[in-house]
């Protein structure tokens, strides 16, 4: 079963069109039907920006490991 968390930063709001996704940055979507639905969305994005930032990591690394053999 899957641990429904919220996010730091994140919220989730009720309107009568349904349940609205927030992250810190802006909406991510307005239309889920449950709040369950609502917070795996807050999840997913959440997790996406991390992934996001890992790969943007190892390519600085990347970069600088073929730094550092060009200048040896």
């Amino acid at each position: 079963m899957a641990l429904l968390e919220i996010p730091a930063g994140y919220r989730v709001k009720w309107s009568f069109a349904g349940y609205a996704a927030h992250s810190p940055y802006g909406l991510i979507r307005d239309d889920c039907d449950c709040e369950a639905e609502a917070i795996f969305a807050c999840q997913d994005h959440a997790d996406s920006l991390a992934l996001e930032a890992a790969d943007e990591l190892a390519a600085i690394t990347d970069f600088q490991a073929d730094q550092f053999r060009e200048a040896a």
